[in-house]
């Protein structure tokens, strides 16, 4: 194999090493998503069959792209073809099959688009069932609220879609840049959607029901559900906001190569994990019958 020079190895580190960080990345958030859907369907076994189709999709999605983007393990019998193993996966193709091959890390892996649609599509379906939700805690009374949060989410998978299909028709990978500008509109619709979420979620769930608590005479330990809910959705929007923000805040910087992907590759995971945290923090015994047993009812199911 020929010698490559100082700046085709600095090429391969910036490159290859961001891909294989953002790899480790990926099935660490794999394994904390899988976890969490342990946890999902251990609690609520019996739950509306509506919420577990919801889980399986995004565990779904999580889990294909996982494999788009790790590695495929080499088949024990080198004679035969390797029919039994996954072909194609960006960190094994770069890093095993074109190790020292610079050349390669100048095209665009198919992994690439196939990992945005799938992070754009789970964002998509985690912000629906927000959206949903916000319905719901208003008693089916607010359309417009909801509405506007579905058009904000809808608009960025579109723009998602377009990102995607124009990637993918582009051969080099540097030609990623060019999309620089589409993806900081991507960016503030998502965050849009996530502040109308959580802002939604706070008045709903706290300034509303402390004005309304003593008229419908309810349990203060329903408000520390309520107020449970709050917190942890904040958190999981935050900790979406933080990995959209690093992504987006090192794509299209040369100098830090593909570690913009650092990220990237655990968007879909987070989405997901949002979800199950959402629906993990219910209480697994719902009263009914009672006023505080149709309120959770209608605004935690």
């Amino acid at each position: 194999m020929s010698s490559i020079s100082a700046t085709q190895q600095a090429q391969i580190t910036i490159s290859l090493g961001g891909v294989v960080v953002s790899n480790y990345l990926s099935y660490l958030t794999m394994g904390i998503v899988l976890c969490a859907t342990w946890s999902y369907f251990s609690q609520f076994p019996d739950d509306r069959w509506r919420f577990k189709a919801l889980v399986i999709l995004c565990v779904s999605m999580c889990i294909g792209d996982t494999i788009a983007t790790g590695r495929r393990p080499r088949s024990r019998n080198l004679g035969s073809p390797d029919i039994c193993a996954l072909t194609g996966m960006w960190t094994y193709d770069w890093a095993v099959e074109n190790y020292a091959n610079p050349a390669a890390l100048t095209f665009t892996h198919w992994a690439i688009p196939a990992e945005g649609f799938l992070f754009g599509s789970c964002g998509l379906t985690g912000q629906l069932f927000y959206a949903w939700r916000v319905w719901m805690m208003s008693m089916r009374k607010n359309w417009i609220l909801p509405g506007v949060i579905a058009c904000l989410s809808i608009s960025s998978w579109c723009l998602i879609c377009w990102i995607v299909y124009t990637s993918a028709t582009h051969k080099l990978i540097s030609d990623l840049t060019l999309f620089q500008t589409e993806v900081y509109i991507w960016w503030g619709g998502s965050v849009g959607a996530d502040v109308l979420i959580t802002s939604s979620m706070i008045y709903y769930l706290d300034l509303r029901f402390r004005l309304e608590r003593h008229s419908m005479q309810l349990d203060h330990r329903l408000s520390e559900r309520f107020r449970r809910l709050i917190v942890r959705t904040v958190e999981c929007n935050l900790l979406t906001l933080l990995a959209q923000a690093i992504g987006v805040g090192l794509f299209g910087h040369r100098s830090v190569g593909l570690y913009y992907f650092i990220t990237d590759m655990t968007l879909t995971k987070v989405s997901t994990f949002s979800l199950l945290v959402s629906l993990n923090c219910r209480h697994s015994h719902n009263g009914h019958g009672t006023s505080e047993g149709d309120l959770q009812e209608e605004t935690l199911s």
